[in-house]
């Protein structure tokens, strides 16, 4: 048998008969392969990790929370959202990526979006969810809208129930 060079990598003749796509499709280096499959899986594994650290929420929760009552239902998007919804983007993106510096060799931005580019099915789930709602301004207010019904549920069950407690 005889070895060649077949796009970076060394097969063999036998190998080539037994693969008919390399006759036609382009071979990366298996190492460079499996050093960005690592990568691209690290680098997932960390984003989950963040999303679902209590730190994490709670900073979400806390901006939600002082700035949710400047949101109204009312179909008019005032310009004080779309600067609300800039420093939500910014410091998510911050967190995020400062993190993922800090927990992953090798990660870069750019990198990582190009990955999720050849591998677009392989995001799913909260990570998934977040990737796709941090850069969506209608995701963000009806986000920011939710979390405004929601506290103010919370609070009239609050007062509801210290109501009845003066009652009986």
């Amino acid at each position: 048998l005889t070895a060649r060079e077949f796009k970076g990598t060394i097969i063999t003749s036998a190998e080539i008969d037994f693969m008919p796509e390399a006759k036609t499709e382009v071979f990366v280096s298996s190492k460079v392969v499996d050093e960005d499959i690592l990568l691209f899986d690290e680098t997932v594994g960390a984003l989950q990790d963040i999303i679902m650290d209590a730190k994490f929420n709670e900073m979400r929760t806390h901006f939600f929370d002082k700035n949710c009552d400047k949101f109204s239902d009312e179909k008019e998007n005032k310009l004080s959202y779309t600067v609300i919804f800039q420093d939500y983007v910014k410091n998510i993106e911050g967190v995020i990526e400062k993190e993922l510096k800090t927990r992953v060799k090798g990660y870069s931005q750019e990198k990582f979006f190009k990955m999720i580019q050849e591998r677009p099915d392989e995001i799913t789930g909260d990570v998934l969810d977040m990737l796709m709602s941090m850069g969506d301004y209608s995701e963000f207010r009806e986000e920011m809208l939710a979390h405004k019904r929601a506290r103010n549920s919370k609070a009239s069950l609050l007062e509801l129930k210290s109501s009845k407690a003066t009652i009986f």
